[in-house]
């Protein structure tokens, strides 16, 4: 596979992440990281409770339905002022 084709996937798959985590109710203030040579990078700050190695399970189970969704992936670029409304309660 191409690398930047296996980064793609690696950078969606950090989006299902987020998706996943938003779906089962954590709350985080989001710094999404970029995809690199072992996988993809997320950086989140939890607001609320923990997150413990017994949350893996339903969160990747989560994360699978999301995949079998099929939902489409669109490439959207914002300029700042967009970027800073879409992220307004995300400091």
């Amino acid at each position: 596979m191409e690398k930047n084709n296996l980064f793609k996937i690696r950078h969606s798959g950090e989006h299902v992440l987020m998706q996943a985590m938003k779906e089962l109710g954590f709350k985080f203030h989001m710094a999404m990281g970029p995809a690199i040579d072992t996988g993809f990078y997320f950086d989140f700050e939890l607001l609320e409770n923990e997150i413990s190695e017994e949350d893996f399970p339903k969160i990747e189970a989560k994360m699978q339905e999301i995949i079998d969704k099929n939902l489409p992936l669109e490439k959207k670029i914002l300029n700042e002022d967009e970027a800073k409304k879409l992220f307004a309660n995300n400091p």
